[in-house]
């Protein structure tokens, strides 16, 4: 499932369709959980290039079940969008490099062999498509 929101009211209400528990989260604007890029940071003002890197939805889905990732690596995989030619992650290097660490050190950690090797597999995915950027 993909969700994409333009604009993402200040406060958001929801629901747990299994045990009926509800709430609203508010506050959450910059906050270490706000993914959104910052003016700040934004790419196209601080002159940095972006790469965007092409990946099979499974390999985004398996990045998408790890848990300890820096913010920038966690805006692109929580950033991506999901294309004809497959998903597709946009982000400066630095963040790319960050998530290809993270995604090494889960595979290294990992005791189930299954999630081990779809680990595996996403490292090769983001390592073979970074390699292959037109920018780098």
């Amino acid at each position: 499932m993909l969700l994409m929101r333009t604009e993402v009211p200040p406060s958001i209400e929801w629901k747990c369709t299994s045990c009926g528990d509800d709430g609203v989260i508010s506050g959450w604007e910059r906050s270490p959980f706000d993914l959104r890029p910052r003016a700040d940071e934004d790419q196209a003002d601080s002159g940095i290039d972006a790469l965007e890197v092409v990946i099979d939805p499974e390999v985004a889905a398996t990045l998408r079940t790890i848990l300890l990732l820096d913010t920038d690596a966690e805006r692109l995989v929580f950033g991506a969008e999901a294309t004809e030619q497959g998903v597709v992650l946009a982000g400066d290097e630095d963040a790319f490099e960050e998530l290809i660490d993270a995604v090494a050190a889960e595979a290294n950690h990992e005791q189930e062999r299954r999630r081990q090797k779809r680990l595996d597999a996403a490292f090769q995915a983001l390592s073979d498509a970074l390699s292959q950027s037109p920018r780098r």
